[in-house]
């Protein structure tokens, strides 16, 4: 069975439209698209998909609906569980099919969920088909008079007739079960027998689930009828609790993510009015109090939110009117659960009479007119009422400074307390009441520590003293053990699991211990674990050991322990010192962070058992959250970009796609390399380290000349969505550290083996985005090169200015990054939902700048990928460059790298045929090139003299006739070749070129054979003197073409065999 869990990664992730759009042909029509319905035939398009809601519905003959894993299901003919694996699969989601069988009971009660919802599938239907009757024509006004006429038919309300039993005798009809109907509600027993609606003369609103299963009903009367309620909501049941149900949660989830913000009203008619005029994002938790557990729910997707109360009118004797209190209520138990909370308060209605969101927001400008207001400042401007009591104000200062100091941030606790001073002007008693209540924060937090029962000794024949076990027999006392162990906690792990052990002797002496399970399975092994750690000894026999560990056993709690840092399936991201989910969560002494229903998990880089160990757990250590700095995430990035300009601007890109890799992956199925290339002094590592700092402490970068590929292996799989960065990358690598770059594109991983702490090899995959930092520029593979983001730093020299900005730069980083690393954390749930039409969308952006222009589709896709995540976050990051701006240099990247992957292509396939001529005998060294060894040189490109310490090889090559020869080759075997303007182009545009020099003598060599000239000798004999013939030679860094293109000229080849050629006219 798919887990819930699962099944709302695939609800995040899965981009309806993008899913839709592979079927159908869709047209945007407004906020929404539409399209002749796949599941019928017709003209004219009566199909609707609504983005913001993750919905789709057929108007036309169908009258059908749903989210994408129906539309999935209902067009590939599949079952549910078939649909979430092919989205899953689509969308790169893991899904745990591997769970445990469910028991007997477990599905018992799964079948009687699955008919209770067939069941309200069913009076759905009814209700639908009731709004076409007569009787209906009342509800029919009055649902379009409340909400429009195509929100109430997506939203699937209908209408159950004044009957008292039409849909009890329709539902005995079907033979579906009478008696679930009535522990639902939809009926009730007859006193002499038999069953009567519950619900009639009512208007039926459908509350959904998350998957947009019915599990129950609000109903609105329309009968008029004194001291008839005027909402009815389902009873409590195995499928509707009211307590953890949120209603609207189903079509708000998507634009909840996108805003970061959810609108939480009183009731489901609020909801309707403000989804129906686009406030997709608006939930209610149906008249009851906001529970703690609906608020857990939404914090996966917002960070944010902002009440809308019932304005009522104020009793005589309270403060303020009901729905006011309400809100007052669920906002500071919603900043308890972590929230940001804000108001957007209704005025009274004509009269000072009630009025509520959905009487007031009839449309979208009077809600936006609605003022925003932070409601800790919004609940003080009520608290202190200028009648309230002494005692009054006091509690209102302890509960206000409790909600300050909730906030957790310094500089928002300075503004609160310039805010609050104009509502109780006393800044002494305010800055008083938030210490205190800071303290009483902190001091909770000490208390939470495991203890120990300790009654259960007696249940195992044994007893403690002094921190000694002993047992007893016949009256007299048996001492165990010099010691004494306190269970802390059990580390799951499929091959090693361990235990870690607080463990004290009589002397007070204490360690904690990590014990394998080996070390607890024979007595020998135990003794020597214990005995290791000083004076801790064991008396006893196995026996006695074996009652122990049933103790010790029955105590422990359960921890995962976490070997990849970074993002975590369970939903949180790992630093080496605690984790982060919505907030940050440090691991104590022992390396144990507690995450509630997610689980304990273990960093042992954090316990106090390797603390004096500096050889383990090195990245661990490093890759850590220290919130030293209080830099803003604006500042740090406008430095960046101050110092390296628009290449600062793709790597911030590159980054916070990396961060969310996973979720692009998904999708993309490939990730690109970061590659900055230039001269030594350039600042092409300085910008990897500048980036490297959001995740570690003291970036040093391997040198990919002298790592292992096993080295390297390990490097990139030790944290997932984060930077590693490689250094010194050169053309001349192994042939094998190449591919293994290669395959870090497209997620290719490889075994590791955890030297640190259990030896155990792993496969894991590359869930971390690579920067690869060189001074050569990698055109030897073009395959490499492709799947690369290449930027240029071409200069090597700074102003005093530049030198001053960038050692700021420098200073700011060494303090540590991370902060705002989790800054950019909170936004996770909002990547989810938008990537994929932000990547579509800056596709589309990007190849209209491109026009006519035509690149290597790789590349196109590799810099999309950067320009999407900007796009997706940039309207919730302050972030000093517009979405314009870096779409240009995007543009601007990819024509540049295109251009060079082109002519790297081409220039590799003119030497490749020179290679070939020169091995066939067609051209000959010193006659068609010549190959010199100098320690200076000049020419028409490098006009002031180099000197070089070592001799440099230049290679000089005959321009005409190696021309001549590649056309013909190229006509011989059928190849395009290029004009030979173009050729010139590249050559002289190549980064071996080093100018033209005139007059180069080239030896005169036909068919391999020197041509010599007959002269005739003083003395009247005959002599014969080589010839040479002076030329324009193209020049060339010799070491560069052999190393880029893998080919040697200087490998002489004999020539046909022949007589000397003579030559006497010359």
């Amino acid at each position: 069975m798919i887990s819930n869990s699962d099944i709302e990664k695939i609800l995040d992730r899965a981009d309806i439209v993008d899913v839709i759009s592979g079927f159908v042909e869709l047209k945007r029509a407004g906020a929404r698209y539409k399209a002749c319905c796949p599941f019928h035939t017709e003209d004219t398009p009566s199909f609707m998909v609504e983005p913001g809601r993750g919905t789709w519905y057929c108007f036309g003959a169908c009258k059908e609906g749903g989210n994408v894993i129906k539309f999935v299901q209902k067009y590939n003919h599949m079952n549910f569980r078939e649909a979430c694996f092919w989205l899953a699969d689509k969308y790169g989601i893991h899904i745990d099919d591997e769970q445990e069988k469910p028991s007997a009971d477990e599905i018992r009660r799964q079948k009687k969920r699955e008919s209770m919802q067939i069941i309200n599938q069913f009076a759905a239907e009814v209700f639908l088909q009731n709004l076409s009757r007569p009787e209906a024509d009342a509800a029919r006004a009055k649902i379009r008079q409340r909400w429009g006429d195509s929100f109430p038919v997506e939203m699937g309300i209908g209408y159950a007739l004044a009957d008292w039993s039409q849909l009890s005798d329709m539902a005995a009809s079907k033979g579906l079960s009478l008696e679930l109907m009535e522990e639902m509600g939809l009926i009730r027993k007859k006193k002499n027998g038999g069953y009567y609606d519950f619900y009639r003369d009512r208007i039926m609103i459908p509350i959904r689930d998350r998957f947009r299963n019915i599990i129950g009903w609000t109903a609105r009367d329309m009968s008029e009828v004194d001291g008839t309620p005027k909402y009815l909501n389902s009873c409590e049941s195995d499928l509707y609790h009211k307590g953890s149900s949120i209603f609207g949660i189903d079509n708000a989830i998507r634009q909840a993510a996108k805003e970061e913000k959810f609108y939480c009203v009183e009731g489901a008619p609020d909801v309707m009015r403000l989804q129906s005029i686009g406030v997709n994002n608006t939930i209610a938790s149906l008249g009851s109090a906001w529970t703690k557990g609906q608020f857990e729910q939404l914090k996966r997707y917002a960070t944010t939110l902002c009440f809308l109360p019932d304005a009522d009118p104020k009793p005589v004797d309270a403060p303020y009117g009901t729905g006011i209190a309400a809100v007052i209520k669920s906002g500071v138990l919603a900043m308890e659960c972590g929230f940001s909370v804000s108001v957007r308060e209704i005025p009274l209605g004509e009269g000072n009479l009630k009025n509520d969101p959905d009487s007031y927001c009839t449309n979208i400008s009077r809600f936006n007119q609605l003022e925003e207001q932070d409601f800790i400042t919004w609940y003080a401007g009520y608290a202190f009422n200028k009648d309230g009591t002494t005692e009054d104000k006091s509690a209102a200062v302890s509960q206000i400074a409790k909600l300050v100091a909730m906030v957790g941030d310094e500089v928002k606790e300075a503004m609160y307390l310039a805010k609050l001073r104009d509502t109780y002007n006393n800044k002494n008693l305010w800055s008083m009441a938030i210490n205190r209540e800071k303290k009483k924060i902190n001091e909770s937090k000490a208390g939470k520590s495991q203890v120990i029962n300790r009654d259960l000794l007696a249940k195992y024949g044994f007893f403690e003293s002094n921190n000694c076990y002993y047992s007893t027999n016949d009256g007299k006392e048996f001492q165990w053990s010099n010691f004494i162990m306190l269970p802390m906690f059990h580390i799951k792990d499929s091959l090693m699991p361990k235990r870690l052990y607080r463990i004290k002797n009589q002397n007070r002496q204490e360690e904690i211990v990590e014990m394998k399970q080996e070390d607890l399975v024979s007595l020998s092994k135990f003794k020597q674990k214990v005995e290791g750690l000083g004076n801790y000894i064991w008396l006893a026999s196995e026996k006695e050991m074996t009652r122990l560990k049933m103790y010790l056993y029955e105590q422990t709690e359960t921890a995962t322990e976490i070997t990849q840092l970074g993002w975590q399936r369970k939903g949180f991201y790992a630093f080496g010192n605690g984790v982060f989910d919505t907030e940050w969560h440090p691991a104590d002494e022992y390396g144990i962070v507690r995450l509630g229903e997610k689980g304990n998990f273990y960093l042992p880089a954090s316990s106090l058992i390797y603390r004096d160990d500096d050889k383990l757990f090195q990245f661990e250590r490093r890759f850590v959250h220290l919130n030293y700095s209080s830099i803003s995430l604006k500042e740090y990035f406008s430095k960046l970009v101050g110092v390296f300009g628009d290449n600062a601007k793709v790597g911030i890109c590159f980054l916070l796609a990396t961060l969310f890799r996973d979720i692009i992956t998904g999708y993309t199925k490939s990730f690109p390399i970061l590659n900055l290339f230039g001269p030594k002094g350039s600042g092409k590592s300085e910008l990897g380290h500048s980036l490297m700092a959001l995740f570690i402490i003291e970036n040093i970068p391997p040198n990919i000349q002298n790592a292992t590929i096993p080295a390297l292996a390990d490097l990139v799989a030790q944290c997932a969505n984060a930077l590693v960065h490689i250094d010194e990358f050169k053309n001349n690598i192994d042939i094998d550290k190449r591919e293994y770059l290669k395959g870090l594109w497209d997620g290719a991983g490889r075994s590791r083996m955890n030297m640190d702490r259990d030896k155990k090899r792993e496969i894991t995959a590359v869930d971390s985005g690579v920067i690869l930092s060189g001074q050569e520029m990698a055109t030897a593979d073009i395959a490499l090169f492709s799947r690369l983001i290449f930027l240029t730093f071409a200069k090597s020299e700074f102003t005093e200015e530049e030198k001053r900005r960038y050692n700021e730069l420098v200073e700011i980083r060494k303090r540590g990054l991370t902060h705002l690393t989790l800054q950019i954390l909170r936004h996770r749930a909002r990547m989810e939902q938008q990537f994929i039409s932000n990547y579509h969308t800056c596709l589309s952006d990007v190849l209209e700048a491109l026009g006519a222009e035509k690149v290597e589709d790789r590349i196109l896709r590799n810099w999309i990928i950067p320009l999407a995540a900007f796009r997706t976050l940039e309207g919730v990051l302050d972030i000093p460059f517009s979405y314009p701006d870096i779409r240009q240099v995007t543009v601007d990247g990819i024509l540049r790298q295109n251009a060079e992957c082109k002519s790297n292509n081409e220039l590799a396939n003119f030497w490749n045929v020179v290679s070939y001529l020169q091995q066939d005998g067609e051209i000959f060294i010193e006659g068609d090139y010549r190959i010199e060894y100098l320690n200076r040189f000049k020419s028409s490109l490098i006009k002031i003299e180099q000197q070089y310490q070592e001799p440099k090889a230049i290679l000089m090559m005959r321009k005409n006739r190696i021309f001549m020869l590649y056309k013909k080759f190229g006509k011989q075997v059928g190849d395009s070749i290029l004009p030979e303007g173009s050729l010139i182009y590249y050559l002289e545009n190549s980064k071996e070129y080093m100018g033209k020099k005139n007059s180069v003598r080239f030896k005169n060599i036909q068919r391999g054979v020197e041509v010599q000239k007959v002269e005739t000798t003083p003395t009247g004999g005959i002599s014969y003197k080589k010839t040479s013939t002076p030329d324009v030679a193209l020049c060339f860094d010799y070491r560069m073409i052999r190393e880029t293109y893998n080919i040697n000229l200087e490998v002489e080849v004999e020539g046909q065999e022949s007589d000397a050629l003579m030559d006497d006219n010359e």
